[in-house]
């Protein structure tokens, strides 16, 4: 009774207390006595079910012979098979020697075989695999690919089953947990015997349920590499309308704080984007509720832009922009529109001003524009206003704009922050200056005219009004106005096509900085 894996420790028949103690020679003198000996309120459960679900040999031995027709018998979901496999191989081989049917499922579940010793099985990873050539052997290779009711193939189990794996290192435990490369044998294992169609099992993607489940970053890369080489779709659209790309940026929301992932993770995390996007993940590509990667990037930022420690924020950004060129490298379209709210994402990232703590804050939305606007953002892109805009931090005075662009949406909030405009190295001037060094001439001084007229939202001695107002009297020179007409000429996607232009290197980083 004293067995750490007991099932129960009520009292039970005399055959019980017989296969428990694996006494073959006792379980024969009771079953030749005839007498049934489960008490009243015990179920009455086939005895091979029971022989091979606490692995006595003995007795298993006896009765597959002694009670053949209980071999292909269901039992609470299970089959004797189910039971014999996850015991030491010598069970399986007993029982298909004596015609145990491999193609038998769990009643519920429809878990084959396969499910059941790569879920449950509680064997070393070289006895699970001998296992698997057993039964690919005897007939489980057309089931290599069969769903259970969960539409997770072998391989999904095979996945998730590691991920339970994860969570043992550390501990010392019989057998010992599998690692990595156990985990990579296997995969190739299933995939070399016909398993590749389980990588894109429709509405359940193999690559999703990597990023859903395995924790290790460096593994995950691994696995998303070797499952992507056999065939693996990033497009496939899992039962939740998500991509594989959207499974694996979606966590930076609410899941994975960037300022606790070691740098190592982030590297990996990267070059898993990377990875998708190089096998042909579209970066366009949105979830059910229309949630975008674009959108991630965005709200993310808005997120870590509060943090109040420099060094996390400043390493949160870092990441931010290099998944961000990432994406765009890969076709991401930035002038797409964002939300009903925002018509484009220069106008979103302005939600960073309003969040902007301190004026250095303000850097990393210059940073991000500037990235934007490298690869194609439009900076001329006119936007609407449906909302009341507060002209003054003091005023009752309201201004409603039609139709206006970035930047004069930009300096309507930027006024409003005085926090922002008291800064001694007026860090808030960047992001004017980027405007006026990139928009085209006509939209540019529209946007200089329609500034102008709003007096009592920029006072006619504050910093702003006076940076307008030389900006409006000293006009961009030759050199500045080539580079805009250059930019215009190449649909604004300078990032993508400056190298393929006859121009020396200085002209180049001339085209990318926007800088005087």
């Amino acid at each position: 009774m004293g067995m750490p894996d007991r099932i129960s420790d009520r009292l039970q028949s005399a055959e019980y207390y017989a296969i428990d103690g694996d006494q073959s020679e006792i379980l024969e003198l009771l079953l030749a006595q005839g007498e049934d000996n489960w008490l009243p309120w015990q179920q009455k459960r086939p005895l091979l079910h029971l022989a091979c679900e606490r692995g006595a040999w003995n007795c298993t031995r006896f009765l597959v012979a002694e009670r053949s027709d209980e071999i292909n018998q269901c039992y609470d979901e299970y089959y004797p098979i189910h039971q014999a496999a996850m015991q030491d191989l010598k069970f399986l081989e007993i029982l298909l020697q004596c015609g145990a049917d491999v193609l038998v499922k769990t009643a519920t579940q429809q878990m084959t075989v396969l499910h059941v010793v790569l879920l449950s099985g509680r064997k070393s990873a070289e006895a699970t695999l001998q296992t698997l050539k057993m039964l690919l052997d005897h007939g489980c290779r057309e089931l290599i690919n069969e769903p259970d009711t969960l539409g997770n193939t072998p391989l999904h189990a095979l996945i998730v089953r590691y991920a339970l794996e994860e969570s043992r290192f550390g501990y010392a435990q019989e057998p010992s947990p599998w690692n990595k490369w156990d985990m990579l044998h296997m995969v190739r294992y299933l995939l070399q015997n016909g398993a590749s169609p389980s990588i894109n099992h429709q509405g359940n993607s193999a690559l999703a349920c990597v990023l859903r489940h395995i924790q290790d970053w460096e593994f995950r890369y691994e696995l998303l590499e070797m499952l992507l080489k056999n065939g693996g779709n990033p497009n496939s659209v899992g039962r939740d309308g998500s991509v594989p790309l959207m499974v694996c940026l979606v966590p930076l929301i609410n899941k994975d704080p960037l300022q606790f992932l070691a740098h190592n993770k982030k590297v990996f995390y990267l070059n898993s984007v990377l990875l998708l996007c190089k096998y042909g993940a579209n970066p366009n590509c949105s979830s059910r509720s229309n949630l975008t990667p674009m959108h991630v990037l965005v709200f993310t930022a808005s997120e870590y832009i509060i943090l109040s420690k420099e060094e996390h924020k400043n390493q949160a950004f870092a990441f931010i922009r290099n998944l961000l060129v990432i994406l765009l490298q890969h076709g991401l379209d930035p002038n797409v529109k964002f939300s009903a709210r925002y018509e484009h994402i220069l106008k979103a990232l302005m939600d960073m001003v309003t969040n902007a703590r301190v004026p250095s804050d303000l850097h990393y939305v210059y940073d991000l524009t500037l990235v934007l606007i490298q690869y194609g953002a439009d900076p001329n892109a006119s936007i609407g206003s449906a909302e009341a805009t507060i002209c003054h931090s003091q005023s009752s005075v309201f201004l409603y704009v039609q139709s206006n662009w970035v930047l004069c949406h930009y300096i309507q909030l930027i006024v409003r922050k005085e926090e922002l405009l008291n800064d001694e190295e007026q860090t808030f001037t960047k992001l004017i200056w980027l405007y006026y060094y990139c928009m085209n001439h006509k939209e540019l001084f529209k946007c200089f005219k329609m500034l102008s007229t709003q007096t009592t939202l920029i006072p006619m001695g504050s910093v702003i009004a006076g940076l307008l107002k030389y900006m409006r009297s000293h006009p961009r020179t030759l050199k500045q106005i080539s580079r805009v007409a250059i930019c215009n000429a190449l649909n604004n996607k300078v990032a993508q096509n400056v190298n393929r232009l006859p121009l020396p290197l200085p002209l180049k980083e001339y085209l990318l900085d926007w800088r005087p």
